[in-house]
């Protein structure tokens, strides 16, 4: 089983990796060139943007997700009709919301976002992403259920991610409006949703060309997955995004920029957790299901380990070369103050992978319940500290808080994989991993040297050699399984 998951993350994590890397340096270069208080206006309508996709999708893609691949064997004609109800649906939702967002925009500059000046227009286009983005879920999750993964890398990151980067550079030589880049943005992913859409409709279904009948409807069995998924997404959204809402909210657009500049650096080391998710849950599934959970304890040791091993040296670079990471996105040393933030920000992640995948057992293990509970908890406390804290300690706030309801999440999920099924992702090598970072840690916070160009090549190769020279006999071993 952890042969069969290596080798069908390959294409996410290379897609993935390809996507980050280049987004991380455009992201970079227009931070720069717009500053971090445009950056920050960007960001918070950005948020509004996901928070409207969230509600407005109402769980389509899990839908399709959950009962596409077996309609598709039984009957094509039920899949075809209900593609039509819900492009139908997308088409309707999305030409309401943007004729709504006309007349809200404003009303929203002047009331709601009273900190951020002259926000309306920015809002109003940034909005153009939610119905993309409804479509994008549409399109991603159709061509996962016919199991299309290497199309949606192919045409979604190695076609648009080099078009939008090779527009902003181009683009950014001439000016250093945001409103640019926002452009660019949603002509890099209309010519995304337009592939797939063209691609699918050559070679799935023709989604365009389905006759209406009278006598479908949509069962109760669907309707009701959708309901309990949609209440799921919006108790996630709660607790992930309370924090950048209220912020974009309370304090000024530069507070929102730095806050978004902390979290793209901190999250440099959470990319292969997040790209294993998605196949480790169909084997999570499987496994549970027969009863395998002798299985399913030797597979969340090693996939953790696995993720670990890679990050956790990773994460040290980002601490050890963080003053030069900081500066990528402003030329002067004015980010270097919030170095601490940045520090706490991966620490606290670093604490979260010793978790794993933490939440996809819960949701693939029959704990969706449990799991939703623990995400309304984290989401209803953040949001009410945050209203509380933020005006005053600003963004100590935020970063103490994302901090306390991360390894708060990741310990209660633990607590309750282990009460629930009894396996849990620690074993010796994993805590020995950790007692062996912790004095690299350190010296990498602490440490203070003027680096040359020869640093950025010799340290991160010394220090992956290192972990895996100590760590020899499980990568042999791991290896080994994967043959």
């Amino acid at each position: 089983m952890l042969k069969l998951i290596i080798r069908q993350a390959n294409w996410g994590i290379l897609g993935s990796v390809f996507a980050f890397v280049i987004g991380f340096f455009v992201k970079t270069y227009v931070i720069r060139e717009v500053g971090t208080e445009e950056w920050g206006k960007y960001a918070t309508a950005h948020t509004f943007a996901i928070i409207a996709d969230t509600f407005l999708s109402i769980s389509i893609p899990f839908i399709i997700l959950k009962f596409f691949p077996d309609f598709i064997n039984r009957s094509k004609d039920v899949v075809s009709q209900l593609i039509r109800k819900i492009f139908i649906y997308a088409f309707s939702i999305s030409s309401i919301f943007l004729v709504s967002m006309i007349f809200l925009s404003p009303i929203l500059d002047k009331y709601f976002y009273v900190k951020t000046d002259d926000f309306s227009y920015l809002l109003l286009v940034i909005s153009i992403h939610v119905p993309i983005s409804i479509f994008m879920g549409v399109i991603a999750s159709l061509y996962r259920s016919v199991l299309k993964i290497k199309e949606i890398i192919i045409y979604g990151i190695f076609v648009s991610v080099p078009v939008r980067a090779i527009l902003t550079f181009i683009v950014f030589q001439y000016t250093n409006n945001i409103m640019y880049f926002v452009a660019i943005e949603i002509f890099t992913q209309i010519l995304t949703l337009s592939l797939l859409y063209y691609f699918f409709n050559k070679n799935e279904f023709r989604i365009f060309n389905i006759k209406k009948d009278p006598n479908f409807f949509i069962k109760n069995e669907v309707i009701s997955y959708g309901k309990n998924m949609y209440a799921n997404s919006l108790v996630s959204l709660l607790s992930t995004q309370s924090l950048s809402f209220i912020l974009g909210v309370m304090l000024t657009p530069d507070k929102m920029g730095i806050y978004s500049i902390l979290l793209s650096i901190s999250a440099l080391s959470m990319f292969l957790n997040k790209n294993l998710r998605q196949v480790f849950a169909p084997a999570v599934s499987k496994l549970f299901a027969e009863n395998r959970l002798s299985e399913l304890n030797s597979l969340y040791k090693n996939t953790t380990f696995i993720v670990n091993l890679f990050t956790v040296p990773f994460a040290i670079l980002v601490c050890f070369f963080s003053d030069e990471i900081l500066k990528l996105f402003a030329s002067d040393s004015s980010l270097s103050v919030y170095k601490n933030y940045l520090f706490a920000l991966i620490i606290g992640n670093m604490i979260c992978l010793l978790s794993g995948n933490s939440k996809t057992f819960m949701i693939m293990a029959g704990m969706e319940k449990k799991e939703l509970s623990i995400q309304l908890i984290r989401g209803v406390l953040s949001f009410v500290l945050a209203l509380v804290l933020i005006r005053e300690y600003e963004l100590v706030a935020v970063v103490t808080l994302f901090i306390i309801f991360t390894i708060y999440v990741g310990a209660a999920q633990l607590i309750s994989i282990k009460k629930e099924i009894n396996i849990s992702p620690f074993s010796k090598e994993l805590l020995f991993l950790v007692i062996i970072s912790l004095p690299i840690i350190w010296f990498s916070i602490t440490q203070n040297y003027s680096f040359q160009f020869y640093h950025f090549i010799i340290v991160p190769i010394g220090l992956y050699l290192l972990y895996f020279s100590i760590f020899y006999k499980r990568i042999f071993n791991l290896y080994k399984k994967l043959k």
